[in-house]
């Protein structure tokens, strides 16, 4: 079946699932108040940022793989849709490398959608087939801006830019620009308190013709799982509308995941079988 041939609801959906892909990779430690300064530099803020999650080692070793279980309701125009999203990830040194599987149950349908290394793959209600354009670029762009990519700036040869500072009720935020290697933009408010980032603003062309869709994630709800800081809700919001709402029930890391299990062929077999492997 091909992804234009989908019902509109089930179409919504899917995108807006692969447009979002939780970011991982937070372990916690505290962090003191950033000095005031008006004007500080990108990478000290972001370096005082990595530390509030822990540290650039703890990125790489507390959190190589594992596994996110979430409630996401997507406000649709046919009305809201609640189900349940799981996603697993094995963490390489470069962002675009890392295996992944969204996987997400909805009454009546059953989608995921992966990387196993070399291509991305979906599956609809059990139904192997090829990724089409469309769904590669929500997969990408998903996780390509993602706070994840913020803690692994210097990794991924992205660049940094200050924009500026401003408040939030209380709270004096830092605002920075990253810039991936292929000059995509992402832009991140940070608390100079907790070193947490509270926000994430991109935006999205569909086509060459088309006017670019907004979007922006406020990240709450920060709990210690596993000496892990991570968001345990996640708003998205679209022109400035809240199309979904996404809620952390259970984080596990360092788990036992193989490379085997990332391909279709593994991940569209009974739970019980993959688990054997």
């Amino acid at each position: 079946m091909a992804f234009k041939n989908f019902s509109g609801k089930t179409r919504w959906v899917i995108l807006a699932s692969a447009m979002l892909v939780f970011s991982v990779g937070m372990f916690f430690s505290r962090v003191g108040e950033a000095k005031a300064d008006k004007n500080p530099k990108a990478e000290d803020v972001v370096e005082r940022t990595i530390l509030a999650y822990g540290s650039r080692a703890a990125v790489y070793a507390v959190q190589r793989n594992g596994t996110l279980r979430a409630l996401v309701k997507y406000i649709t125009p046919e009305g809201p849709r609640e189900g349940k999203i799981i996603t697993k990830f094995i963490r390489k040194e470069k962002l675009k490398d890392d295996l992944r599987i969204i996987e997400q149950d909805f009454p009546g349908t059953r989608y995921l959608l992966g990387f196993d290394g070399k291509e991305i793959w979906s599956i609809l209600n059990d139904k192997v087939q090829k990724a089409s354009e469309e769904e590669i670029r929500a997969f990408r762009t998903g996780h390509e801006h993602s706070y994840e990519s913020l803690l692994r700036y210097k990794e991924n040869n992205s660049k940094l830019e200050y924009v500026g500072n401003t408040k939030l009720l209380n709270l004096e935020i830092d605002i920075i620009d990253l810039i991936s290697p292929e000059g995509v933009r992402t832009r991140y408010e940070i608390s100079r308190k907790s070193g947490r980032i509270l926000y994430l603003n991109y935006e999205e062309k569909p086509d060459e013709t088309s006017e670019p869709v907004k979007y922006r994630l406020n990240f709450k709800d920060f709990r210690v799982i596993q000496n892990s800081l991570i968001p345990y809700e996640t708003l998205v919001f679209q022109n400035g509308k809240l199309v979904e709402e996404r809620k952390i029930v259970e984080a596990v890391f360092n788990v036992q995941l193989k490379e085997e299990a990332f391909t279709a062929e593994n991940a569209n077999k009974p739970a019980d079988a993959t688990a054997k492997q």
